[in-house]
C-alpha cells in the first residue's frame, strides 16, 4: 500500500514532513510519499490525500488558477481518490 500526499505549497510539505517523519520507513509493505503536486507529476500512489490549507492576506489559493497543476493533483490516486469534508 502506498499513500500520497500532495500540497501545492512548499512549505506545507516541509511542515507535514516533520510531523510525520520517518514513522512509516520501517514498514515493507507500507510507504507514505509526501510532495508537493509539481513534485509528483509523473508519479503514482495507491491512495491520495490532497492537503490544500492556505493562509494569505488576499484569502485566495492560487495554485487552483492553474488547471494543469490540478489535473496533476486529482489524477495520481490509482485507487482512490477522496476529498474530505469541511466544516465552517
Amino acid at each position: 500500500m502506498s499513500v500520497g500526499v500532495i500540497s501545492p505549497y512548499n512549505a506545507q510539505v516541509y511542515a507535514i514532513q516533520e510531523k510525520i517523519g520517518k514513522t512509516y520507513s520501517a514498514h515493507s509493505d507500507f510507504a507514505v510519499n509526501i510532495r508537493s503536486v509539481d513534485g509528483f507529476q509523473g508519479g503514482e500512489e495507491d491512495v491520495i490525500i490532497i492537503s490544500t490549507v492556505r493562509c494569505n492576506a488576499n484569502g485566495k489559493i492560487g495554485f487552483l488558477a492553474n488547471r494543469q497543476r490540478v489535473n496533476v493533483a486529482l489524477t495520481r490516486a490509482r485507487y482512490h481518490f477522496q476529498i474530505p469534508e469541511v466544516s465552517h
